[in-house]
């Protein structure tokens, strides 16, 4: 995909941007929608826009940079729902991970009841609480059982236990992993390159509307063109609550 006005690939273009980059401040689906809009009024107004001093090739360029953001989009709502797939599934095994903690902090106490300088050793699993301490508890157990493994086979323990409490570790970690990263999405590489897509699309529909509220001046029918919809009404949503509560 390229820009228009340029010889370069949109790609290259949002990756030089020296703007502040922003995050969508309405939904996305309707900056696509208003920017397809504007074309469609800078098109029929554009002899008295091209007078002040706009082009046509940026008039023209609003498809390119919509579709990119569309697409730029779609892969961040992916990554996004992906995450919380996995949240869903973390829940789940985190519900099982914490049940086999439980059960092998009181097969381990047991265990180790009468071997009091081991009993300190193990307390260092046993403390701590939260998600991490629990991911890193399932994968020293085994660890711990391998080293002192003789009062486990007193009590006829169970080495399944240590196994699944391997596993769930691991599975769990790899999960944490992915739903940290959708959730503290700052710096997701797809979170980033939609907010430029998003910046790189904004940055033309603030300068056309510029251009169409400077040659329509004393039009208010169309000044309005040259305006957000979405935020209008966002805003006589908001000023006719004040007035109901006045």
């Amino acid at each position: 995909m390229t820009d228009v006005t340029t010889t370069k690939p949109i790609d290259e273009l949002v990756q030089e941007m020296i703007n502040k980059i922003v995050s969508p401040t309405i939904p996305v689906d309707i900056s696509i929608g208003e920017a397809g809009q504007l074309r469609r009024f800078a098109m029929e107004d554009k002899i008295a826009l091209l007078a002040k001093g706009l082009t046509v090739d940026k008039i023209e360029n609003l498809n390119a940079r919509a579709m990119y953001l569309r697409e730029k989009q779609s892969i961040w709502i992916s990554v996004y729902e992906s995450a919380q797939s996995n949240t869903d599934a973390w829940e789940q095994m985190f519900e099982e991970a914490s049940l086999l903690q439980k059960e092998l902090r009181y097969d381990f106490q047991f265990a180790y009841r009468d071997e009091p300088k081991i009993l300190t050793k193990l307390n260092n699993i046993l403390d701590g609480n939260g998600k991490m301490d629990l991911m890193q508890d399932l994968s020293d157990y085994p660890d711990f059982a391998l080293k002192y493994p003789e009062p486990l086979l007193l009590i006829n323990f169970d080495n399944n236990k240590l196994d699944r409490a391997s596993l769930l570790s691991r599975e769990l970690y790899g999960l944490w992993q992915k739903i940290d990263g959708a959730q503290n999405s700052t710096n997701r590489p797809e979170k980033i390159l939609r907010d430029r897509a998003y910046t790189y699309l904004k940055l033309l529909v603030d300068e056309i509307r510029a251009y169409g509220k400077y040659a329509f001046w004393y039009d208010d029918e169309k000044q309005e063109r040259y305006a957000s919809d979405y935020a209008r009404r966002k805003n006589n949503k908001k000023k006719n609550k004040e007035e109901i509560g006045n």
